[in-house]
């Protein structure tokens, strides 16, 4: 039977692969009409939403959903004479126009290996999360670029490999407008599904106990950040350990302050550090207002299942306004 050679690197990459972005990174929002991106819909957007349907020009996609001014799913006449009735002072419907939230982000995507197997004829689930803003989301999903799950209110895929390789699997999230996720690399929007890399082996026999993934969940949108842990291998139940390794812990952090949020301020070596008790959570709320501004935070996460055993710990980096990984 053929091992598998990812056990260490597979869950590096679903750890490591999640996105770094600030509070600063939010995509500003949309005003539908505005085609040409001036941001007001008027008569030169209905210039160009003609020249569209007489297929002199193109549309991407985004531009398509801002011509969309009716909202109706599709871009005709109709958008065009809405507009025009709104320039000249018409009443037009309040669902038509205004402004779309672009901002949308996969906050976590996993794997289920409660199995603690990634082999052919295993079902495997995959996971995401995403927010957008006030409203539901929905999702696609692909494999190797193509699409296995068509857009619906479920936010798991369920699927099983029929043979062994590396695969990307990929999910796309829209909002209530249709506006999908956009993935950031530095300075820029790409248009591209959230994507990490599996691979499925013939057979995998796994008896191991360890971390298999720690996502962040609604960091942009949440004053108190989450993480959320996942374990493969061992025996349940399971509790979660966590220690903050904290540079900024002083002495005019007392015990009674950081026990308000659940933490015992512990020394090492002199060294003071913060340790939770180990429970039954896989998530762990972090209220930024107990860390010292504009610094940085080491948190190792552990498990312990049933029997003692204690999984390798797991560190995590983050500061006030941007987490690191």
């Amino acid at each position: 039977m053929k091992r598998i050679v990812i056990s260490i690197l597979l869950m590096m990459v679903i750890i490591t692969s999640l996105l770094t972005i600030s509070v600063s990174a939010a995509l500003p929002p949309v005003l539908i009409g505005d085609v040409n991106r001036d941001f007001s819909a008027d008569i030169l957007d209905v210039t160009l939403i003609q020249r569209r349907l007489v297929d002199i020009t193109e549309f991407d996609y985004e531009t398509e959903l801002r011509a969309d001014y009716d909202r109706d799913g599709e871009v005709s006449v109709t958008d065009i004479t809405w507009i025009q009735r709104k320039e000249v002072g018409m009443t037009i419907p309040e669902a038509f126009g205004g402004w779309a939230n672009q901002n949308i982000l996969v906050t976590s995507f996993f794997a289920d290996y409660q199995s603690g197997k990634a082999s052919v004829g295993v079902p495997i689930t995959f996971t995401a999360r995403a927010n957008c803003g006030e409203e539901n989301c929905t999702f696609e999903f692909f494999i190797n670029g193509e699409l296995v799950q068509e857009r619906s209110e479920k936010n798991t895929l369920t699927y099983t490999f029929t043979d062994s390789g590396k695969y990307d699997i990929a999910v796309r999230a829209y909002n209530s407008d249709s506006f999908r996720t956009l993935k950031h690399i530095r300075d820029f929007y790409y248009d591209y599904p959230y994507e990490q890399t599996y691979s499925v082996v013939d057979s995998y026999p796994y008896d191991g106990f360890q971390l298999a993934a720690v996502s962040w969940i609604d960091y942009t949108y949440s004053d108190s950040p989450s993480i959320e842990i996942h374990q493969t291998g061992g025996t349940a139940p399971y509790t979660y350990c966590y220690t903050i390794l904290d540079p900024t812990i002083r002495d005019q952090y007392t015990q009674e302050y950081y026990a308000r949020y659940g933490w015992s301020l512990l020394y090492d070596d002199n060294r003071p550090y913060l340790y939770r008790e180990c429970s039954t959570e896989n998530t762990l709320t972090l209220p930024l207002e107990m860390f010292a501004p504009r610094a940085s935070h080491d948190i190792l996460v552990r498990v312990k299942d049933a029997n003692g055993n204690l999984t390798e710990a797991k560190t995590l980096y983050f500061c006030n306004d941007e987490l690191l990984g």
